[in-house]
């Protein structure tokens, strides 16, 4: 449907420059500058190279999630978009009624963008509570081995106090 659209609306040029940001610095076709952000001034320009295998362009959606789980996208992808996801028309009921195609890639942006977030703030929080786990475990090995000791000095201390 994307690629039928020669001039499409600027709600789904939007939509899929969303998607083109997301992809710079991970998909080899899209082209980026030294620092990093998307060389190409108009995103939609990038759709033709994008959807001659349309397949593949789906299948780097599909797994995106992978490439944020394995840290290959750069936060300066979602700060990129910052500015349309705050945007209250950019959402997938409104940009539907403009191509169904583009609603999709929207409720995939937001829905991206929002696990992209989770995995930022939860995954140190997890990291911090596996580390607990470790210092709680060595501790209590730790209290196990002193009450131990304690116990064996107590029995020491009756039998030295029955002698006296």
């Amino acid at each position: 449907m994307l690629k039928a659209l020669t001039s499409p609306p600027a709600d789904v040029q939007k939509t899929f420059g969303c998607v083109i940001h997301l992809l710079c610095n991970v998909d080899p076709l899209v082209p980026v500058t030294k620092q990093g952000k998307l060389a190409e001034p108009n995103p939609w320009k990038c759709v033709s190279v994008q959807l001659k295998n349309p397949q593949a362009f789906l299948d780097k959606l599909k797994n995106y999630k992978a490439d944020i789980d394995e840290k290959r996208v750069p936060a300066s992808n979602f700060k990129a978009i910052e500015d349309v996801l705050n945007d209250e028309n950019f959402t997938p009921e409104i940009i539907y009624t403009k191509s169904s195609a583009a609603a999709g890639l929207c409720d995939w942006v937001k829905n991206i963008a929002i696990y992209y977030n989770i995995f930022c703030n939860v995954a140190p929080k997890r990291a911090a509570v596996e580390q607990a786990e470790i210092e709680l475990s060595n501790a209590n090995e730790k209290k196990k081995t002193m009450e131990t000791k304690v116990a064996e000095l107590m029995a020491a201390l009756k039998v030295l106090q029955d002698q006296f």
